[in-house]
This record gives structure tokens, sequence and C-alpha cells, in this order.
């Protein structure tokens, strides 16, 4: 098999690295993304620092994976600094690749850059205005939740996750009458959701719909950032 072949450029970025590390998530003023797909490939993790007039006084990443994807974050924060929201996502993955020379078949690590940018963005507003954007459930399915909440006399659901390997993953929702020991908890809707802290990655940018019809009713269960091996959540509506 022929060794891939990196440019000079994104080399370049890569053995720089000065920009790994994290901020605290807590923080009201600090913008988290994570975008991508541990079981098939890259995984990036962007947090944007913003100071009080919205610029972006800092920026650190974690990657897992290749040369390239290290490489387009690298680039990304390095550009980032100093932007404002709307110049921040404006920015182009066409920028990052071209800039990095990526080959065709890495171009899909500028995407995930470009990704990570608009859902970091999208996590600092949501802060800002004291929303929830890691779980989004829709009108009918937090009616149809509450009401099933009721009926179990549980206080909130909890979210878990099954790898399926490359196919993607399995999300499933289970009632809760008491708060999980050693799991971590957000409000969305009203609804309480318990998850564990280790699949906080996988959860980001779930949405939870519910579909009834002649054949019964369920939740649907979907993630736009990861693959799912089976979107529909097996348990059902009742």
């Amino acid at each position: 098999m022929p060794q891939l072949k990196y440019s000079d450029k994104t080399l370049a970025y890569y053995e720089k690295m000065k920009n790994i590390g994290t901020f605290d998530d807590s923080l009201p003023n600090v913008g988290t993304g994570i975008v991508g797909s541990p079981l098939c490939g890259d995984v990036m993790k962007l947090q944007l620092f913003f100071d009080d007039n919205d610029i972006v006084a800092d920026a650190k990443y974690k990657v897992f994976g290749c040369v390239s994807a290290i490489a387009s974050m690298e680039l990304t924060t390095t550009i980032l600094k100093g932007m404002t929201i709307g110049e921040a996502l404006e920015v182009k993955n066409e920028n990052i690749a071209n800039t990095l020379e990526l080959t065709t078949i890495k171009r899909h690590c500028s995407v995930l850059a470009k990704e990570a940018i608009e859902a970091a963005v999208n996590n600092y507003l949501a802060k800002k205005n004291k929303e929830n954007n890691m779980i989004i459930v829709t009108d009918n399915a937090t009616k149809e939740l509450k009401k099933l909440l009721g009926e179990h006399k549980s206080i909130g659901i909890a979210i878990s996750v099954n790898q399926k390997d490359c196919s993607g993953f399995d999300y499933s929702l289970s009632y809760k009458s008491t708060e999980p020991d050693g799991m971590a908890k957000l409000e969305t809707n009203g609804i309480l959701f318990f998850y564990d802290p280790n699949i906080e990655m996988l959860i980001n940018g779930l949405q939870i719909d519910v579909v009834k019809n002649d054949f019964g009713c369920g939740f649907i269960v979907t993630n736009k950032n990861h693959a799912s091996a089976c979107p529909n959540c097996t348990c059902g509506c009742r």
C-alpha cells in the first residue's frame, strides 16, 4: 500500500500544535463543538473563548484522528482568534482545505472543522440565551414524554448509547424514578435527562421526536453529528 503523502503546509500546522487543550465547559463564555464519529475516523472538539464583545479571544481543540484532521484544527483555531461571531461563521471549509493543500481524500477534515466552528458558536449562543442545545426535543415528543413520566412515576429519562461498529449508534431511553448515581444531568423543555458523562460527545446534537401510526407509537432518536445504526428507540410509547 502506498504511503499517504501530506503537503508541507499540512505538516507545518501538524508539527505546531500550539492550540491543543481545553477550557472549562461550564464557563458561560466558552462555546464547545464536538463533531465526527469515533468509530469511523476523525473526531474534533473545538472550544471558543469569547470576550465581552463576542470576539474569539482564544481557541482550543482536541482531535482523535489523522494528521490532516489535527492540522485542520490547528489552522482553524489560529485563524479564529480575533474574529467576531459573524466572521467565524464565514470561514469556509474550502479556505482550510486550500491553505493546507489537502488531497481529495482528506478534504473531509476541513468539512468537519467548519462543522465544529458552527457547533461551538451555536453552543455559546445557546448558553448566552440560557438555552440547552445538546438535546433537542420536539414539541410532540415533549408532550408524550411528560405524560409517560407521570404514568411511570419517574423523575426523568436516562439516555444510553450502544455502538454498532462502523454502522453507527443505537440510542435508548429509559425511565428513572430516582436520580442515578454518577450520571450527569441536564434539562430540556422541562424534562430531566441523565447520561454517563463519558458519552457526552455522542449525545451532543441529539434530537428526540415521536411517531404515531397504525403500527403503534415510538420515539425516534437521531443525532446530526453521528451516524445512527437504527434511529428508532426501542423504548416505545408505553
